[in-house]
Parts: structure tokens; C-alpha cells; sequence
């Protein structure tokens, strides 16, 4: 046998030890496998999704961020495929996907779309959080004040001379509204069908008086605009909280433990300033992806969830 031969072998042989060694290293240390988190587009769905890809980092995990991956259809089509572990998720999304009509009682909601996802998509969901991101109706002050009106249920009576401007998103749940208040968008003297932005515009111009905002939309009040009181909770809640493949969570325990301290820190109020302090940073040249990790990092140090 040549010395060429006899040196290839015995490279050959080490190489096995070494990686059997590195194997049994990894495995005697308890290494875990990379946890891939997903997001959808909009800004609080960034900072929900890095917060969760922080806390699982500092917790000694290996975290493959898929930031901002897509819309709703397509972050869950990627959670039931396997493509992603985890991913932030709203009950009444939730309830949407199960084709499943809310129950007005937010904890009634959040145990339907856990139970519904484990049964169906096998998908647990972790603890959710007060934070609301859901929709209202709004108008300006002084139309509030001229109209007098400050709650739906004011709003009810005079929704026959009002026009209603709302994005496409929004339409199923004011007709979601005939269930608490009798009305839905045919109540209305008119229906402007318009992207989210230009319905604040119509009102301010006049051309309806009444729009569709989202909850946690820091602009509103500066826009000068105020929310007509859900006096009857007649919107769904839309409360956030991880979920996880539930493969992945019987393997890795630990991620509930990780991830639920973070629930009860986040309300409506908080993801506002949060998602102003981004925009702030993004107006002085930051880019959204590096605004939104400064600004998670930050909240979730002042929080006490990660070290400072």
C-alpha cells in the first residue's frame, strides 16, 4: 500500500473521530437547532417579531429572522408548511383563518383560536397581550363636538346622513357591527371604498364624516382626529401573542417560558410609542429594518427582559 493511500486513511479515520466527537460535544451540551421566526409587513409586526428573535438570542437559541416575510396568508402558509417555527399572530386573524365568528369576549376568542389552530394546524398559542390592534371608528374633534357624538352607540341614530370612508380591510367588520348595534356599512349615506390614509383625508376635506382607523395608529390624535368609544364592544380584539409550531415547542419547552414574560408588558399604548420612536428614527435617515431592532432592543432592556 502506497504512503499516499495509507495517509488518505488515516486523514479519513480522523475526521470521523473528530466529528463524532464535535456530534457528541453538541449533544451532551443540549446545542438546539435554529429557531426560524417570521413577520409580517407592517412596523409593529417587525418589532413583535425581533422582539420575540431578541429574546430567543439572549436565551442561547440561533435565530434565523425572516423579517417582514409577508401579509397574513403568506406568514401562515409558511408556519404550516415548516418554512417558519414562529411567528406573531392577532385572535381575531386567528379567528378569521378558522372561519370562525368572534365572541366579543377577548379571553372567549383567545381560547377558541387555541384550541381551533391546535386541532386543525397543530400551532399552539402562547400568552397573549392587552395590546389591541384592531379597528375603530373615527372623526374629527370638531365633528365629534358638532355632531355630538363620542361613542357607536351615539353614532347610530344619525349613520343614515353620514358617509363612511373605510380601506377594503375594514368593511366586514363594521358590517360586523349589526350584531351590537343594528348598523353595518349599508347604514350609511354612502360607502367611500379608499386606501387606509385617504379615508382621514375625506374626512378632513369633507367629503365623508366618518372613517375607519386602526387602533394602535399613533397619527390619529395629531391628525386631530379622535375614536368614537366601542361602548358595546362591537369590533373584535386583535391581541398578539406567538405562536408556535407545536412540534417545536415539545421539543424546545423552554420558548413559552422565554417568550410569555414579554405579553403582559405590551398594551396599546406602549406599541404606539414604539412605532412613533421608529418613524422618528426613520426621519432621520435610519432604515426601518435597523430602527425597528434599535428600538425592540430598547424596550426590551428598559423592560428588564434582556440585559442592559
Amino acid at each position: 500500500m502506497s504512503k499516499v493511500s495509507v495517509s488518505f486513511r488515516r486523514m479519513a479515520v480522523a475526521l470521523v473521530i473528530v466529528t463524532a466527537l464535535v456530534g457528541s460535544s453538541a449533544w451532551a451540551s443540549g446545542a438546539k437547532e435554529a429557531i426560524t421566526v417570521g413577520g409580517k409587513l407592517d412596523v409593529e409586526a417587525q418589532l413583535l417579531t425581533e422582539m420575540y428573535t431578541q429574546l430567543l438570542q439572549h436565551a442561547g437559541y440561533t435565530v434565523n429572522e425572516k423579517l417582514a416575510l409577508g401579509n397574513s396568508i403568506i406568514v401562515h402558509k409558511a408556519i404550516t408548511s415548516g418554512v417558519i417555527d414562529l411567528y406573531p399572530e392577532f385572535t381575531a386573524t386567528g379567528l378569521n383563518t378558522l372561519g370562525i365568528s368572534s365572541s366579543y369576549d377577548p379571553q372567549k376568542d383567545y381560547e377558541a383560536v387555541k384550541s381551533g389552530y391546535q386541532a386543525q394546524f397543530k400551532i399552539t398559542w402562547l400568552d397573549m397581550a392587552p395590546l389591541n390592534d384592531g379597528y375603530g371608528l373615527c372623526t374629527t374633534t370638531a365633528l365629534s363636538q358638532s355632531l355630538g357624538i363620542t361613542t357607536i352607540s351615539q353614532l347610530v341614530p344619525k349613520a343614515g346622513t353620514l358617509v363612511l370612508a373605510s380601506p377594503s380591510d375594514g368593511i366586514d367588520f363594521i358590517d360586523g357591527l349589526k350584531t351590537a348595534y343594528g348598523i353595518d356599512t349599508s347604514s350609511f349615506k354612502s360607502l367611500q371604498k379608499v386606501d387606509y390614509s385617504i379615508g382621514f383625508a375625506s374626512v378632513s376635506s369633507g367629503s365623508a364624516q366618518v372613517c375607519v382607523g386602526y387602533t394602535t395608529d399613533g397619527s390619529i390624535e395629531s391628525q386631530g382626529f379622535l375614536f368614537l368609544t366601542d361602548d358595546k364592544n362591537g369590533f373584535p380584539q386583535f391581541h398578539p401573542a406567538p405562536i408556535v409550531r407545536t412540534s417545536v415547542l415539545t421539543k424546545y419547552p423552554d420558548i413559552a417560558t422565554i417568550l410569555n414574560p414579554l405579553a403582559p408588558k405590551l398594551t396599546t399604548e406602549v406599541s404606539i410609542q414604539l412605532q412613533d420612536q421608529v418613524s422618528q428614527l426613520k426621519s432621520g435617515g435610519m432604515s426601518v429594518t435597523e430602527a425597528v431592532k434599535q428600538v425592540a432592543k430598547q424596550f426590551l432592556q428598559s423592560a428588564g427582559l434582556i440585559p442592559g
